[in-house]
């Protein structure tokens, strides 16, 4: 975290939180975001999603990124990969909040 990132909590005194500098003064590397593959959509079979490495994505896999990858999920018909970290990692992200269904009206 650089201090253009820091911000004051109110109401919290931050005076005793221990703070140092990264010894080798270098920011840290930023991170690497998912890359995810799309295969299936020119065949007669359903679209999947796999992670990018995935040897089960065999249908001239296309890349996408995380965002693309959700959408392709909520489509009807598109699979998330079960050999892959594509169903562990998407599919709870897609159902997020699905299940608390809607606050009735006041």
């Amino acid at each position: 975290m650089t201090s253009a990132q820091l911000r004051p909590i109110p109401g919290v005194a931050l005076d005793e939180v221990p703070t140092h500098r990264n010894p080798t003064g270098t920011a840290a590397a930023p991170a690497t975001p998912w890359v995810w593959v799309l295969d299936g959509r020119t065949s007669a079979r359903a679209a999947t999603v796999h992670a990018e490495e995935c040897a089960l994505a065999t249908d001239r896999p296309v890349p996408v990124k995380t965002a693309a990858a959700l959408d392709a999920l909520a489509r009807p018909g598109t699979l998330a990969c079960t050999g892959c970290d594509a169903a562990e990692t998407l599919l709870p992200i897609l159902a997020h909040g699905q299940e608390d269904g809607h606050a009735p009206a006041d």
